[in-house]
């Protein structure tokens, strides 16, 4: 059992690792929401460009790495939230395992406040996938463009 002073501690942190959890979360959707209308700026502007048809193999060379170069500085941004995110959930699930909400009898008899899944379920969480796959795909899509023109 933990001591009262303890409890106060845990009752003050959970609230701010909840929140930072979900800070993060909203911080790597925004990135690559961000991310992704530059990208689709870029492929807009190129296909409706008049000039596309001159540019030298310097310029689509240079745009290209411009567009990977933009692509990949928002996925790191995205992979250093999602380290972070991570971190904080973990710590959010020790918070909620010491304050017993996975417990029997916290508030109702034989049945835990938090599902027993959700300790582990946020091991299983893809939205990060589905982040870089956004993001790729459209840097893809404007590589192929370039280079098709």
């Amino acid at each position: 059992m933990i001591t009262e002073s303890v409890q106060q501690v845990l009752t003050v942190l959970y609230p701010l690792y909840k929140e930072e959890v979900y800070q993060r979360r909203e911080q790597m959707m925004r990135l690559t929401v961000i991310g992704s209308l530059g990208l689709i700026t870029m492929l807009f502007a190129f296909l409706l460009s008049p000039y596309k048809a001159r540019l030298t193999s310097f310029d689509t060379v240079f745009i290209l790495l411009a567009s990977l170069i933009w692509c990949g500085l928002f996925c790191g941004l995205i992979f250093q939230q999602q380290y972070r995110h991570r971190q904080a959930k973990q710590v959010l699930v020790q918070l909620e395992q010491a304050l017993g909400f996975y417990e029997d009898g916290l508030v109702e008899e034989h049945q835990a406040l938090y599902p027993h899944g959700w300790k582990t379920a946020w091991l299983s969480d893809r939205t990060g996938i589905l982040y870089f796959t956004s993001l790729c795909s459209l840097a893809v899509l404007f590589l192929l463009a370039l280079l098709c023109s």
